[in-house]
């Protein structure tokens, strides 16, 4: 039999998105100081529809594409629909500015989410599978560590490193053929119907959505049904959920 893994959805799933109203003020500030050395003003009215036109672009691409943009692509974007002029520098220092804010003003560890992944951990193997935004793989793993968790995880698969956004079966895939693991033996934890659940039964894998975050923002279009074998809005209880398993 093989070992069982366990993997999680990064935002809202570990971490709420609590902060994301005052990293995305930081990031304009970061822009429009940028934009200023070159002696441009935008207008708001610009400035605005720049900003709609990129998430509306990051989303479609998101869903229909399965895969996020990077961040470098998504700065650049930015940028042009601003009509400023090509700098790779100022792009660079975007970028940069822009995953680091998730670090200077960070989201909250969802309550409970601590203690089940050390308790998981004992039993278990975990990995994480996200897609990002702003923030690559490697600033989650600065969370993470921040936190005092990163230990806990063995494997990880992340849309800006994979090339791939849930469900994509490689964004999975990625973590059960590293481990030499079954699909039957896996399961995955995340709060999106159509990304989290669906790719994870899609491999027949085993699922939990997880509806204990009240600042989750991605999952308001999930269906009152789902395809999970368990739902929970609470962290304390899904160990014991688990270990009632027959796998």
């Amino acid at each position: 039999m093989s070992s069982k893994v366990i993997t999680f959805d990064f935002w809202n799933t570990i971490f709420d998105s609590s902060g994301g109203s005052i990293r995305n003020d930081y990031r304009k500030k970061i822009l429009v100081n940028e934009i200023d050395k070159f002696g441009i003003v935008v207008k708001q009215e610009q400035f605005q529809k720049a900003m709609t036109s990129s998430w509306e672009r990051f989303n479609k691409i998101w869903i229909e594409d399965q895969r996020t943009p990077s961040p470098r692509e998504t700065a650049e974007f930015f940028w042009q629909q601003l009509e400023m002029p090509k700098n790779d520098e100022s792009i660079e220092y975007l970028v940069k500015e822009f995953a680091d804010a998730v670090l200077i003003y960070p989201p909250k560890l969802l309550p409970g989410v601590k203690e089940a992944i050390i308790n998981l951990s004992e039993n278990y193997t975990l990995g994480i599978v996200s897609d990002t935004g702003f923030s690559p793989g490697s600033i989650l793993k600065e969370m993470l560590n921040k936190e005092d968790i990163l230990k806990y995880f063995s494997v990880f698969s992340f849309s800006d490193e994979t090339g791939v956004a849930k469900p994509h079966p490689k964004a999975f895939n990625t973590i059960l053929e590293s481990l030499n693991c079954s699909p039957e033996y896996a399961l995955h934890i995340g709060d999106i119907e159509k990304t989290d659940i669906i790719g994870a039964k899609n491999l027949n894998m085993k699922a939990i959505r997880y509806t204990g975050d009240p600042t989750a923002l991605y999952n308001k279009d999930n269906p009152i049904q789902s395809m999970a074998d368990f739902e929970s809005n609470n962290w304390l209880e899904i160990p014991e959920i688990i270990n009632s398993i027959k796998w």
